[in-house]
C-alpha cells in the first residue's frame, strides 16, 4: 500500500466521471458504497450533476477507475452497472462502538487504497 494510492471518501465527492474513449460525462460521485465484510470500497453511486438530488442514481464498481484526478476517468460507458447496493454501506454516519459497547462516536470519512479498495483507516467525530 504506497501513499500515492491512500485516498480519502471526501476527494472523491462532487467530482466528474468521464469516459476515455469518447469524453462523455457519465455523471458526478455522490456516494462511496463499502462492502463491510470485506472491508473494501467496492463501489461509487453517480448523479447527473452536484446539485442533483432526483432522478435515477447509476452506479459502477471502483475498478472501473482507469486514472484519478481533477476527474476520474473510466474506458467507456460499460463502467456504469446495475449493481445491488444493499449489500453495502454509506459507512458515513455509522455509530461506532467498541467490542465492550462503549459508544466512540460516528463515521465522518475514511481512508482506502484506490487500487484493492481497502479501507485502512476511519475518521470519527466523537460523541
Amino acid at each position: 500500500m504506497t501513499a500515492d494510492n491512500i485516498r480519502l471518501r471526501n476527494e472523491f465527492i462532487n467530482t466528474q466521471v468521464i469516459t476515455r474513449n469518447t469524453g462523455k460525462k457519465l455523471g458526478v460521485v455522490k456516494e462511496v458504497l463499502v462492502d463491510i465484510d470485506q472491508r473494501e470500497v467496492a463501489a461509487l453511486g453517480l448523479r447527473d450533476n452536484m446539485l442533483s438530488l432526483s432522478g435515477m442514481p447509476q452506479y459502477m464498481y471502483i475498478d472501473r477507475i482507469s486514472q484519478t484526478g481533477d476527474v476520474i476517468l473510466v474506458e467507456d460507458e460499460e463502467a456504469i452497472e446495475a449493481i445491488d447496493i444493499d449489500i453495502y454501506s454509506r459507512l458515513i454516519n455509522s455509530e461506532v462502538i467498541t467490542e465492550t459497547g462503549e459508544p466512540l462516536g460516528r463515521v465522518r470519512d475514511f481512508q482506502f487504497d484506490l487500487q484493492t479498495g481497502k479501507v485502512s483507516s476511519i475518521i470519527i467525530a466523537s460523541l
